[in-house]
This record gives structure tokens, C-alpha cells and sequence, in this order.
């Protein structure tokens, strides 16, 4: 039976999700797959998994974390690829025939946040296709930006 929260009522579990990956250009699975990692991370750093730099790493074999995530082991291997690509996982292969580590990555800086001179850091910006077929990095997603109505700036905490 589900019953309200009130003032002083007692939080269930949760797993936490950090506010960047919200502002990254990710899946909501890709979110849900690194916060199953970090909530595996948490543990890893209180029994004391840290490399000979000081790093915390984590094992989570890929049937373990599809099983938990309910989702296909292709879609988790597609998921953790696609968060190594944006930089917010690394992966350390242990050999063959053994589980590879994994560690989490934070962004420096806040997403979208300002430097000194007033330039965008460019963490999480929108990477879209130009013309000549590469991925490039860009503020606006759009193929074609020709339309002078249409070329404008805006920060991040502003809405139209």
C-alpha cells in the first residue's frame, strides 16, 4: 500500500543520479546504467577498490548489469561504449576471459558553466553532422543553420 510523504518521513533507497548527466547527450538508459555504476561504485570505495593511484574501480560484468538494469546485453554494451565516448567512463581491460575494470569519470566543471572570460567551456555541447560528414561540436543541433532568424545566442538557464 503506498502511503505520502511527510516531514519527517524516511526516504526509501534511491539510487543517486548526478544533476550532469541530465545535461549530457545521453540516453535515459545511458543514465540509468551509469547510476547502477556509481551506486556499485559507493560500495567499491568502502571495501577499499582502489588501483595504485588511488582511483576507485569497479567489477560489473555485463550480464549482472543487464540483468539489474532489465535491459539486453547489447544495449548495455552500446550504453557503457557510448559513456566512455562522452568521458564520463573509462575501461580497463583485465585480460581475456576476465571482467574489465571500470572507472567513473566527472565532469571538471559544471555543464555549460561560464569561464573568467565569459566563453562556454564546451562540456556537453551537442555534437552534429556538417557538411563534410564529420561529427563536430556545436551549440545549436541542426543541419542547416542558412536561416539569419534562426542564428542566436542564448546561455544555458534561459528559455525562449
Amino acid at each position: 500500500m503506498s502511503t505520502y510523504m511527510y516531514k519527517n518521513t524516511k526516504l526509501p533507497q534511491y539510487l543517486p543520479m548526478p544533476k550532469f548527466l541530465t545535461e549530457l547527450p545521453l540516453s535515459n538508459t545511458e543514465r540509468y546504467i551509469y547510476t547502477l555504476l556509481l551506486n556499485r561504485a559507493q560500495y567499491s570505495q568502502m571495501n577499499g577498490m582502489v588501483d595504485e593511484q588511488g582511483k576507485v574501480y569497479i567489477f560489473y560484468p555485463i550480464h549482472q548489469l543487464s540483468e539489474k538494469s532489465g535491459k539486453g546485453s547489447t544495449t548495455v554494451k552500446s550504453a557503457i561504449k557510448h559513456l566512455i565516448e562522452v568521458g564520463v567512463l573509462e575501461k580497463v581491460s583485465e585480460g581475456k576471459g576476465r571482467v574489465n575494470r571500470l572507472y567513473l569519470l566527472f565532469p571538471d566543471e559544471e555543464v555549460g558553466q561560464k569561464t573568467d572570460v565569459g566563453k562556454k567551456t564546451g562540456v556537453g555541447w551537442k555534437t552534429v553532422l556538417n557538411y563534410g560528414g564529420n561529427l563536430t561540436t556545436s551549440k545549436y543541433k541542426s543541419k542547416n543553420n542558412s536561416n539569419p532568424l534562426r542564428d542566436y545566442d542564448y546561455d544555458e538557464r534561459e528559455s525562449f
